[in-house]
């Protein structure tokens, strides 16, 4: 497992107020095994991230673990980062406005219209596409606001 990515665990659990201790007795684990989880040292397991995720009140902390878990999510999921509901909002509309700004829309339609992305279309289409992760990036960030409040 990466150690860049490993920190996810302790940031939930700080952000959600809970001393290590605390965090593990809810969770029903050992103090050891969450401090195995929060250094990297293990990835927790599917259902132990499943109760951190409830008991920390983090949607995003799903994300992050499934990106930690397996290439493919990494690939298929943008890399989101923890925002303030304001932020979330402006970040995720802003991208929205500068697609159709760019009117990239258009330009997807025309690079799709013959059903094959051919050699001279693929710059373009990378460009769509990296657009569509930043709006897909917001939105995850936006639709992962903790349950009850910011």
């Amino acid at each position: 497992m990466q150690n860049d990515c490993t920190n996810i665990y302790q940031s939930a659990r700080k952000i959600a107020g809970l001393t290590r201790e605390r965090a593990a007795e809810l969770l029903g684990l050992s103090a050891r095994s969450l401090a195995d989880y929060e250094s990297g040292l293990r990835l927790p397991p599917n259902d132990v991230a499943d109760r951190m995720v409830t008991v920390y009140n983090s949607q995003l902390l799903a994300v992050q673990h499934l990106r930690n878990s397996t290439q493919i999510a990494r690939d298929l999921l943008p890399d989101v980062k923890e925002m303030a509901l304001p932020e979330a909002v402006l970040t995720l509309v802003d991208a929205v406005y500068a697609f159709a700004d760019d009117r990239l829309d258009r330009e997807l339609i025309d690079i799709a219209r013959d059903g094959v992305i051919s050699e001279d279309e693929r710059e373009r289409y990378d460009r769509v596409i990296d657009k569509i992760r930043d709006i897909t990036a917001a939105a995850i960030a936006l639709a992962s606001m903790p349950r009850g409040g910011a």
